[in-house]
């Protein structure tokens, strides 16, 4: 009889809200172990359609009167800002779930998309998780370049009237933007964000330029 025990694998149950929506704008995820923040990002970007293509960086450890650590890719650090910088290609996020329950991501620091992660459970199982997994949604994904969560909701009032001098300009916007557009803003659909998901290693590459 072996006496070996079956190795145990887990995965971390997350909710990534984006801060300052109303109604609040959510995916509840699954994400597999041993993962780096930079394929976090990935995931992340993917489970709300955006395309990639601007900077961000994730805080852990801050409090009310100290910043935590940021974890970005360092190439895009300009010297700015007077804080520590750890390399999300190469971080992992395990030791950092295991430690906070929450942590800050955002994503286009001029439209500032600023997301709150929470993670809520850490589960043991004997299959291994490979690809990320939406299992909740709350409202449609936001439009990238609409000038974060207040340029969103000046977006939703001048579709809401077609009188606006600038209805049909945004109109034509969100029709051909990079975006698909619901005229349902409840409207998710979980399959084709899992559908997304499946390819977060390339998305991850695709960010770098591989």
């Amino acid at each position: 009889m072996d006496s070996k025990k079956e190795k145990k694998h887990k995965y971390y149950e997350i909710k990534v809200s984006i801060r300052d929506t109303h109604p609040p704008v959510w995916r509840r995820l699954q994400i597999p172990e041993g993962i780096t923040f930079h394929e976090l990002n990935a995931i992340i970007q993917l489970a709300f359609d955006w395309c990639g293509y601007h900077a961000y960086d994730f805080e852990v450890g801050a409090t009310l009167h100290e910043e935590g650590t940021f974890i970005e890719l360092p190439e895009l650090d300009n010297g700015w800002f007077n804080h520590e910088i750890r390399n999300s290609k190469k971080e992992r996020i395990d030791k950092y779930f295991k430690e906070y329950k929450k942590m800050k991501y955002t994503y286009d620091f001029g439209d500032n998309w600023i997301h709150d992660i929470t993670i809520e459970k850490i589960v043991e199982t004997d299959i291994k998780l490979i690809n990320p997994i939406c299992i909740k949604a709350k409202m449609a994904d936001l439009p990238e370049d609409c000038g974060g969560p207040w340029g969103y909701e000046e977006l939703l009032e001048i579709l809401q009237d077609p009188k606006h001098e600038r209805f049909e300009e945004m109109r034509d916007w969100v029709d051909n933007g990079f975006s698909a557009w619901y005229e349902d803003r409840t409207y998710v659909d979980i399959e084709e964000t899992n559908r997304r998901l499946e390819r977060y290693k390339e998305h991850a590459k695709f960010i770098l330029g591989e």
